[in-house]
């Protein structure tokens, strides 16, 4: 890595409520950056439900062995890559608060590269799942270098993608495909916005706005952020088509299936996504017989799978 990673230290940050002028106007109501995430992030270190090699670690083995701190004034969350041996050490951490709707806008400078047995996300979900719905805004495999925006939940939520942009194809409609482990799913096709691309422009800007009628996902490449996306005031309407949009509707009530919404960040290593479709990718299967065996054997191979997060901004709708 080219520079050093600060150990945690935390104090906390007021966060003023801003006062705003018009019918509807999104007021913010959380801030997480270096001064604050890991006051307001707890790390997960229970066994992975996805079943991946990687041990998620407390926050202060994380701590203790640079996994997790400040690096350019940036929250840094990364992947042991010194050690050789299964069960390499990684990071997932989750919200304090949940949300039930609202605009999410997360200023990302680097992501886990996209590199052979990563399964990097930042994400969403409820307690219960699926029936109270997981939103997937970054994820992908192995060395996908094209981001997948995925909405998972229980039966009965179709969705349409009207307002996506013309790039973008929907592979489903049914949410609760593959009894929601499919979900569904809209593939984007610009590869600067996941992976090697995105850090090779600096990373960006991810944008989420959840209503009762849509969840539509932006993304804005550094360089080419609108100033309404970074002000205190953000307006979606404002931004274009999404990236992804879901419209919920008579086939789906999107209040039914999406409550209480935590935010995740996570790097998880083969497991059931990147590790069940290893053998179908040739310059992965061509490294090692599995993801398994490729993990435990490279260390070296995880130093730029880390994420470096500016800030997470959170906003409210607000009736003026």
């Amino acid at each position: 890595m080219r520079f050093s990673v600060h150990s945690v230290s935390l104090w906390l940050c007021a966060i003023p409520f801003l006062s705003l002028v018009g019918a509807q106007q999104y007021v913010l109501h959380h801030l997480f950056d270096h001064t604050n995430f890991f006051d307001e992030f707890s790390f997960f270190s229970e066994p992975d439900p996805t079943r991946g090699v990687q041990r998620y670690v407390s926050a202060f083995e994380a701590n203790a062995v640079d996994l997790a701190g400040f690096a350019n004034d940036a929250v840094f969350l990364g992947v042991d890559y010194t050690t050789p041996g299964p069960w390499r050490r990684s990071v997932r951490v989750t919200s304090n608060t949940a949300y039930d709707s609202g605009l999410f806008i997360a200023d990302i400078a680097h992501m886990p590269t996209s590199s052979c047995g990563v399964w990097p996300a930042f994400w969403m979900f409820g307690p219960q799942w699926p029936y109270d719905g997981e939103i997937d805004i970054i994820e992908g495999v192995n060395t996908q270098d094209k981001n997948k925006v995925t909405l998972h939940t229980g039966p009965g939520c179709s969705i349409t993608n009207e307002g996506t942009v013309a790039s973008t194809t929907l592979k489903e409609t049914n949410c609760n495909a593959g009894d929601a482990y499919l979900g569904c799913t809209q593939a984007t096709a610009s590869n600067d916005n996941y992976g090697d691309g995105f850090n090779d422009i600096g990373g960006g800007v991810y944008a989420i706005q959840w209503t009762d009628e849509h969840i539509s996902v932006w993304f804005f490449p550094r360089g080419r952020i609108p100033d309404n996306v970074e002000s205190d005031s953000p307006d979606p309407s404002a931004w274009g088509p999404a990236l992804a949009r879901f419209n919920g509707g008579e086939e789906c009530h999107l209040p039914d299936h999406f409550k209480k919404q935590s935010l995740v960040f996570n790097i998880a290593l083969c497991g059931e996504w990147a590790g069940r479709v290893w053998g179908d990718n040739a310059e992965c299967s061509a490294l090692a017989p599995t993801c398994d065996e490729w993990v435990a054997d490279n260390p070296d191979a995880f130093a730029e799978a880390y994420w470096l997060i500016n800030s997470v901004r959170i906003f409210q709708a607000h009736e003026a």
